[in-house]
């Protein structure tokens, strides 16, 4: 029976090894020149500025704010110092608050489990 199966199996060639090609700016000129194109450097493109003749509109826009200079390091040192104090305090206060609902759980629920209200009677 093994004989059979042996028999039956086509013989099957393997797929045909992919084209891969690398691109390269030789490969895209060559490319180029083939297709009858030519190698021109970019033009700029000219500025061109319209001339609005619109009621109200009183010229180029000018920018709203100012530039006042380069920031130093030393302005910008009390900001972070402040925003680094809050952030330490608000940290502080959150762990206080879970602390605190801490102490409040265990003094109501376990409190009343290790020590009920009711004492058994005496004999």
């Amino acid at each position: 029976m093994e004989e059979n199966l042996e028999q039956q199996k086509p013989s099957v060639s393997g797929p045909p090894a992919p084209e891969i090609t690398i691109r390269t700016m030789d490969s895209d000129i060559k490319a180029i020149e083939q297709g009858g194109g030519e190698m021109i450097a970019p033009a700029e493109e000219p500025r061109t500025e319209a001339k609005l003749d619109i009621p109200g509109y009183t010229g180029p826009e000018k920018p709203i704010f100012a530039s006042t200079g380069a920031i130093s390091a030393e302005q910008e040192q009390p900001l972070e110092k402040k925003t680094n104090k809050w952030k330490v305090i608000g940290i502080i206060v959150g762990i206080l608050i879970v602390l605190v609902g801490f102490g409040l759980l265990g003094y109501f629920i376990v409190s009343t489990w290790l020590f009920p209200k009711e004492m058994p009677a005496v004999q």
